[in-house]
């Protein structure tokens, strides 16, 4: 009943300025969900404005796992435990974007590679920033 779709052959017939204009508005209505969170069928029908007729479509398209993984408070309420019990662990500080200095817990809002060929996430105040101003 529903064959596989070819989503790139299927906008490429759109101008440039259509295909960005659709994805701004789509990409609008995911973050609103990731910062209001419902379920699939709220975000179908209430957010984007679809009938009953899109449920299949945007399922097979993935859109029940971009709702269901999206969630903003779900990673702040686990930084939030690690913070308050001071787990002070790089891999998970690092999954859940906070800073990568041992004993802080700020949002990782920087990045810079180190001179080890390594990378670094921190918060702005343990940034290079500091020292490396780049020119802009």
């Amino acid at each position: 009943m529903f064959e596989k779709i070819d989503y790139d052959e299927l906008v490429s017939k759109y101008d440039y300025q259509t295909k960005l204009d659709i994805a701004a508005w789509v990409i609008s209505k995911i973050d609103e969900h990731g910062t209001n969170p419902g379920s699939f069928r709220y975000l179908i029908y209430d957010r984007l404005g679809f009938d009953l007729d899109a449920y299949v479509p945007l399922y097979l398209a993935g859109g029940m796992n971009i709702s269901n993984e999206l969630d903003y408070s779900y990673r702040q309420n686990i930084a939030d435990v690690v913070k308050e019990q001071n787990l002070d662990n790089k891999e998970l500080k690092t999954a859940l974007l906070i800073c990568d200095e041992p004993g802080c817990y700020n949002y990782a809002s920087c990045g810079f590679p180190t001179d080890n060929d390594g990378y670094r996430r921190t918060c702005h105040d343990h940034s290079d920033f500091k020292t490396n101003k780049s020119e802009i």
